[in-house]
């Protein structure tokens, strides 16, 4: 669907207009076309995005915290601690509570501005595809299935409408939590930091292969969906016809197959997912255990204090997800763009 043509449609609400503004320049990339219509909300992606740098940053804070907390509980404990260090202790512990509150109203409204930005832009788009549909010629609605058109206007749209939320908001999340969370560690103790960031490099390459492949299967798990969907809708509307000629067992088989079809790659998909799952999981925890037994030697010896140890762990569990989810923004990515070639052409 050409939305350039949208851009001439007359007498078109506000919503038309911006798709239309959206779509300047056949040399840009559908990710930026994508880009120039979330923009058309600058207050709420500003404050969704400034929401994630927040809260990425107040989750940072917590390993800290908490590692002082753990120091602190241990002079308590210690003979001869007074009320001082007990008041510490309970200062610590009120400032974690307060950080972990602040980081979960600015992860909500994260997660509400950047849904909102999404089903603007969404709404935006079934509007102007609809639009677009009223004034295609009858040679095309001849070409193309219904099933097809169900599909661009469901699951192609709906790629293209969680761009902002599953793939800009990860790089600013992902940059910071990364970026600042490998500083902090390295800058506390380089031979720790080291081994804290060394399951990494691994994750983010199996993440990544892993989702590419996901992409591709999905892609085609997608397709195998539009038949059924086509198959699905000539059943339904010629209904009739079927049962004049007495079709009922070929449409079944008909639909078995696709379905099998559908089925039997959705199948594949969750075996990719497994297999990935698992070795992520172990090579985090190898990478783990590398740390608790360096970090307990050090302890051991008086270089670091229990705290810090506290403190590589709590890391390593926060630094888990994100990188995982590095795969995730490389699917988002790949997704928008594909969905977004076949939605704008």
């Amino acid at each position: 669907m050409n939305t350039q043509a949208i851009g001439g449609a007359p007498e078109r609400g506000k919503s038309f207009a911006h798709v239309a503004e959206a779509s300047w320049g056949k040399g840009l990339s559908t990710l930026l076309r994508i880009v120039r219509m979330t923009l058309r909300h600058p207050w709420q992606v500003a404050i969704t995005i400034v929401s994630t740098f927040i809260a990425a940053t107040l989750q940072l804070f917590i390993p800290r915290l908490l590692g002082r907390a753990i120091d602190q509980a241990q002079g308590v404990m210690a003979a001869g601690a007074g009320a001082a260090a007990e008041q510490a202790l309970w200062n610590t512990a009120l400032t974690l509570l307060v950080v972990s509150i602040l980081r979960g109203l600015f992860t909500m409204a994260q997660n509400y501005y950047g849904e909102a930005v999404g089903h603007r832009t969404g709404y935006e788009l079934r509007l102007a595809f609809y639009e677009k549909i009223q004034r295609l010629s009858f040679a095309y609605h001849d070409r193309v299935h219904t099933g097809d058109l169900i599909t661009l206007g469901l699951l192609d749209l709906d790629g293209v409408r969680m761009f902002f939320s599953t793939g800009i908001l990860r790089v600013v999340l992902l940059g910071v939590l990364i970026g600042v969370g490998a500083y902090l560690l390295v800058s506390t103790d380089p031979v720790l930091g080291l081994l804290s960031l060394s399951f990494v490099p691994f994750v983010a390459w199996r993440s990544s292969v892993t989702q590419l492949k996901l992409r591709s299967t999905w892609l085609t798990l997608q397709e195998r969906l539009s038949v059924l969907s086509r198959v699905m809708d000539e059943n339904l509307g010629g209904i009739r016809v079927v049962r004049a000629f007495a079709a009922q067992r070929h449409e079944l088989e008909k639909f078995d197959r696709a379905k099998r079809d559908a089925l039997d790659l959705a199948n594949q998909r969750v075996d990719i997912r497994v297999a990935n799952t698992s070795a992520m999981n172990f090579s985090f925890l190898a990478a783990m255990g590398l740390v608790l037994w360096f970090g307990g030697q050090k302890v051991i010896a008086g270089q670091i204090s229990v705290g810090t140890l506290a403190q590589f762990l709590t890391f390593m569990t926060i630094l888990q997800m994100p990188v995982r989810q590095l795969g995730l923004m490389v699917n988002s990515f790949a997704r928008a763009s594909t969905c977004g070639t076949r939605l704008f052409e």
